[in-house]
């Protein structure tokens, strides 16, 4: 796979991941889950944008330029710098539908994980500066989408880590 071919990959999985949640933000029947898929088809929004941009520089240039991806989540903190539209975030869904629309925004995310690690690995140093970029903040998403699905499932788990333990009360 070349450069342009990774592009071209990454933008329509960007697009598919984007349209799933603006249609999840319309599905929701709570603040909370608008607040979460909007916040998130936003993302995925600026992403594709981004990879358009790309796109452009490298068929008019044969190279692309070096921006940065500007994303709302950065996983070195996991700091969530558009808190408003997520403060209801995390509160209790209601239905098993809710759930499973969830998932599948694992999925897709996780998806993306994958692809871009094999982006990273298959491309040259351009592609591999690009892509790493776009790694990371998946990487990110992934763990705020499970982060959600465990509070849904009320496993005990927040972002990976046990919320408590009885063993540690002893």
């Amino acid at each position: 796979m070349n450069l342009k071919e990774g592009i071209e990959t990454a933008l329509e999985l960007e697009k598919k991941i984007a349209a799933y949640y603006s249609e999840s933000a319309e599905k929701a029947s709570e603040e909370a889950g608008r607040a979460f898929y909007h916040f998130l088809a936003k993302e995925e929004e600026g992403h594709v944008s981004y990879l358009f941009r790309m796109k452009k520089d490298f068929e008019e240039n044969g190279k692309i330029e070096d921006r940065e991806l500007p994303t709302l989540i950065r996983r070195d903190s996991f700091i969530i710098e558009s808190e408003e539209s997520l403060k209801n975030v995390g509160k209790k869904h209601s239905s098993e539908g809710k759930m499973q629309r969830l998932l599948r925004a694992l999925e897709l995310e996780e998806e993306a994980t994958r692809v871009y690690e094999r982006l990273v690995k298959e491309l040259g140093k351009e592609g591999k500066k690009l892509f790493e970029k776009f790694l990371e903040i998946e990487e990110a998403h992934t763990s705020l989408v499970r982060a959600e699905v465990d509070y849904f499932n009320r496993s005990g788990y927040f972002y990976d880590f046990p919320e408590f333990s009885l063993e540690s009360m002893e």
